[in-house]
């Protein structure tokens, strides 16, 4: 071995004289040192000159230079024992470890507040359970994870509780339509602040059929008239005595008269619902004083009795 003698990168190799010894190359960016000799080391050599060399009995083959050689940049002495990336490869290894503690202990929280958990491939389960599964996690999935309590259970737990809400939520339908039905069919007084001063079928001068034909609610003139039941408006406007009128058709094809009106606030076509406004009392037509005269005519036939309509649906005048 002999020193190198310029400032430009060397290379310096270190072979061992046995046949199986490795030999290393070490890359330096700076002169090296001139060796101190060592005394006897020219006679060793002489000696050795004298000896014959002799061929191992067998051939060993040189190691791969990939898996025997060390090469370092040129950064001058390393401390012995030194490898660069070890510190940082230890770093990367402490967090790993760190992450995989901080998972195993959220794990472990889990299956202690829920319980046992099972994972579940769709493969597993079988019929109509596996086609649920295969639902959560896609038709395509081969190896999708459902972590869960136990899927039976909550299967067994979950589809009647769920039945049930179910037959809740029809049962509050049905209610919610009755009570739309009810509503809708609901009827009310047409008109407060009245006194009743003529009743169906009362006799006498008043009227030309020799009788009334329907329920009298005097009062004050431009008291509100309201609808008595949900109808459509089919009518309005001046019929000799009975005044300014307003027909509203029921969904049952009864007719309800509203006449002597001062004012009329609906037109034909319009949809009513019980307590809307329609217009006012007056006293226009064949009257003495202002007042509502209310008819019912069952399928727009005959007049009838509307203090009995009335009653029969819950309003008595």
């Amino acid at each position: 071995m002999r020193p190198v003698e310029t400032d430009q990168d060397a290379t310096v190799t270190i072979s061992a004289v046995v046949p199986d010894a490795m030999s290393q190359t070490y890359a330096v960016g700076r002169r090296a040192k001139r060796p101190t000799p060592v005394a006897g080391t020219r006679r060793a050599a002489a000696v050795a000159a004298t000896v014959p060399r002799v061929a191992p009995a067998v051939s060993l083959p040189e190691p791969p230079a990939a898996d025997d050689t060390i090469t370092f940049p040129a950064v001058g002495a390393l401390p012995e024992g030194r490898i660069p990336g070890t510190r940082r490869a230890a770093r990367r290894a402490a967090a790993a470890s760190s992450r995989t503690r901080l998972l195993a202990g959220a794990a472990a929280v889990a299956i202690a507040a829920v319980g046992s958990l099972s994972v579940t491939s769709p493969g597993l389960l079988a019929g109509a359970d596996a086609a649920l599964a295969k639902s959560y996690v896609g038709a395509n999935a081969t190896n999708a994870v459902d972590v869960s309590r136990n899927y039976d259970r909550e299967l067994a737990v979950q589809k009647p509780l769920q039945a049930q809400q179910i037959a809740k939520a029809n049962a509050e339908k049905k209610v919610q339509a009755r009570q739309n039905e009810i509503i809708r069919n609901q009827w009310v007084i047409p008109v407060v602040g009245y006194r009743i001063t003529a009743r169906f079928g009362q006799g006498g001068g008043y009227w030309s059929s020799g009788r009334h034909t329907g329920l009298d609610f005097a009062g004050p003139s431009g008291s509100t008239l309201v609808a008595v039941a949900a109808g459509t408006v089919t009518s309005t406007g001046y019929e000799g005595a009975y005044g300014n009128r307003t027909i509203i058709t029921l969904d049952d094809g009864t007719e309800i008269w509203y006449c002597h009106q001062s004012a009329i606030q609906v037109e034909v076509g319009k949809k009513v619902a019980p307590g809307d406004v329609i217009g006012a009392t007056g006293s226009t037509g064949n009257v003495t004083g202002p007042h509502l005269h209310f008819e019912v005519h069952p399928g727009g036939g005959a007049a009838v009795d509307p203090a009995a309509v009335l009653q029969s649906h819950g309003v008595n005048p």
